[in-house]
């Protein structure tokens, strides 16, 4: 299986010797988890704020955030260390397929997320008339779109 999360860590530390390798290991997925972890709070915290604390969105997100987090705990028991040859270079492997659910996981969840902001910031300039149909409220001065747009721009370069 082509994934290999520790490797582009491993690239930007210098070339060195390692004497545990398992504990190098160790480092580098707890670093991921948490790094997962905190983003996907931080995606969390944004949807609660755009949602002004609805209980169910409170509910259903807070639920996928902490799908996201046990996605990421798989990678615990999912990747495996060892050494390149008869160096001391430590390098990770997945171990167990299930690693997968990690990106499938963050993939939903973001796709989520990404969805529903774009929902609610879609339609909250729009309003009903007295005589019940849907009518643009957009301010011609473009003051509410170019915040949406700023707000949904910043959304996609994490999405990306």
């Amino acid at each position: 299986m082509p994934i290999d999360r520790c490797t582009p860590l491993y690239m930007t530390l210098p070339d060195f010797e390692i004497d545990h390798c398992e504990i190098a290991v160790q480092i580098v997925t707890t670093s991921f988890v948490l790094s997962r972890a905190s983003t996907a709070f931080l995606m969390y915290f944004r949807m609660c704020a755009v949602y002004s604390m609805n209980i169910f969105v409170v509910l259903f997100f807070g639920f996928t955030w902490l799908s996201v987090i046990g996605g990421a705990a798989t990678t615990y028991g999912g990747m495996k260390s060892a050494y390149i040859g008869n160096t001391k270079y430590c390098t990770c492997a997945v171990n167990h397929p299930y690693v997968i659910t990690t990106s499938v996981i963050d993939c939903i969840n973001d796709t989520l997320i990404l969805l529903a902001i774009m929902y609610k910031l879609g339609t909250t300039g729009i309003r009903r008339t007295p005589d019940s149909q849907l009518s643009s409220a957009w301010k011609p001065t473009g003051h509410l779109q170019g915040f949406v747009r700023a707000f949904l721009q910043d959304s996609q370069i994490y999405y990306a």
